[in-house]
């Protein structure tokens, strides 16, 4: 599927504000109310709109602590089944495949460290072929963001 300029405008407005009103966005990009609906649907068929969702804010919702996880497989072979299991674990909200000597980094959501070392103990080192767990926990989050730059920042105007 190829995108035009319009898209990228109603891809960066829902990104922004996944609640805006169709007839909104529609009238600051220039088209009707059902051409947005239809390139909405369209860009949802495609997989370039995975879903809408509302973003939480884990500290009031009692998660204060993010970790990274690097997690050691014993053999690739092990692979398929650590995802899989990884799909079941709502505390992992990312499973980046590595290289080097660590297969993935994980980024956990936690209670406190005691509840991120006992999801580290009950949950991710039983899942057959984990050998071994490396967490750092972060100490403050200077930037979170959600959002992809899909419009080019603008030339600055030479004085």
């Amino acid at each position: 599927m190829t995108i035009d300029d319009i898209d990228l405008r109603i891809l960066d407005m829902l990104q922004r504000n996944g609640k805006l009103s169709q007839a909104k966005i529609a009238g600051a990009v220039g088209l009707t109310t059902p051409s947005v609906n239809e390139r909405i649907k369209k860009m949802e068929r495609h997989g370039m709109i995975k879903g809408f969702v509302a973003l939480l804010d884990h500290e009031k919702m009692g998660f204060p602590l993010t970790a990274y996880v690097d997690v050691a497989l014993e053999h690739p072979r092990f692979e398929k089944g650590f995802v899989d299991e990884l799909e079941k674990l709502l505390g992992v909200q990312e499973c980046h495949y590595l290289a080097g000597e660590f297969a993935y980094r994980l980024k956990v959501k936690a209670a406190d460290p005691a509840a991120l070392a006992d999801f580290l103990q009950r949950r991710i080192l039983t899942i057959k072929g984990v050998t071994r767990v490396q967490a750092q926990i972060s100490l403050s989050s200077k930037k979170d963001s959600t959002l992809l730059q899909l419009i080019p920042d603008k030339e600055p105007k030479q004085p």
